[in-house]
Order: C-alpha cells, then sequence, then structure tokens
C-alpha cells in the first residue's frame, strides 16, 4: 500500500520532468517599441525582382510606412504569397529601413494537406510573433518537404537562431 501511495506522489514530478518548457513570448521580451514614424524598407533596385517578389516589393514606399511595427521592439514582419498555402516571410527595421529576407526556415507552407483523406485535414499555425518579443514561432512545413515542425527562433538584430523545434503532425504523403 505504502508503495502505491509513493508512486501516486511521485507521478506530477515524474511527468512534469519529461514535458519540456517550449519557449513563451515573455521569455524574450524586448525593453522598448519603437512608436514613432516607420520608414519604408529599402528594397534595393526593384530589377533585381521578378515575379512573386516583384508583386510583393513594389508597393508605395506611403503603404509600407502604415503598416505598424509588429516584431522585436522596431521591426515590420510581413509575408509574400507563393502559392497556396506557402508563404515566405521578410521584414525590415522600421527605425533604418534596413530589409532582411532570405532566413534559414526559407518558404513555408501551412495547408491544408491530405484534403479528402479519411482523417482530417492537416493545417498549420503559419508565423506568430508580437512587437514586444523577439521570439518567432513557425508552425508549418519547409517548402516541397516533409521537415514539419513547430519551430521556435529568436532574432538577435541580424538573423533568426532557432531555439528549438517541436515535431507536428504531418500530411498523409509524408512517411511517418
Amino acid at each position: 500500500m505504502s508503495a502505491q501511495v509513493s508512486v501516486l506522489f511521485l507521478l506530477p514530478f515524474l511527468a512534469s520532468g519529461q514535458q519540456t518548457n517550449l519557449p513563451r513570448f515573455e521569455d524574450y521580451r524586448v525593453t522598448r517599441v519603437y512608436r514613432g514614424s516607420v520608414k519604408p524598407p529599402r528594397f534595393g533596385n526593384p530589377d533585381q525582382y521578378e515575379g512573386t517578389d516583384q508583386r510583393c516589393f513594389g508597393l508605395e514606399p506611403a503603404a509600407y510606412a502604415k503598416l505598424p511595427v509588429n516584431f522585436a521592439g522596431h521591426y515590420v514582419i510581413s509575408a509574400c504569397s507563393c502559392g497556396t498555402g506557402c508563404h515566405y516571410l521578410y521584414l525590415w527595421d522600421a527605425v533604418t529601413g534596413k530589409f532582411y529576407r532570405d532566413f534559414p526556415f526559407g518558404p513555408i507552407d501551412i495547408g491544408p494537406f491530405d484534403v479528402g483523406q479519411d482523417s482530417p485535414p492537416v493545417e498549420y499555425k503559419g508565423e506568430q510573433f508580437r512587437r514586444d518579443s523577439s521570439l518567432l514561432i513557425l508552425d508549418g512545413c519547409i517548402e516541397d518537404t516533409c521537415d514539419c515542425a513547430t519551430r521556435y527562433y529568436r532574432w538577435d538584430g541580424r538573423r533568426f537562431k532557432l531555439i528549438t523545434r517541436q515535431q507536428s503532425r504531418q500530411p498523409h504523403k509524408c512517411p511517418e
């Protein structure tokens, strides 16, 4: 009887030791959020872009200046569609206009996958971010792969650094 009581007492502690603490926005809080005028991104020469990029980066500068700071204190994250359920992110510094793209995760597919299958379709959340945090959460598949996960990145002011990843439910087309 006492062995059963001991096991019941220890179960919550054993279970909590098995869980990993996933990063939270609060863990990567920035101290100040810029509230001034947003400087449009400096995309460079428009002739270097074609197709989707040309469409995404072809707005008038005033349109970009109307977007609010939405990430890491003084950055603006935006997405560009690369097809059904696929998009890639880009960002710029709202203070300087410095433009960033070509991130390590590349285009992300968020689905829906497996529409018409016996099981429910697989959809992912896409990206989550906040203006008062340098944490970026990406939930989806790297484009044209079965590398599907929720990834947690920290922006250090120059690049995204992977903190951790958590495996996601795989689309039917992917081997388990």
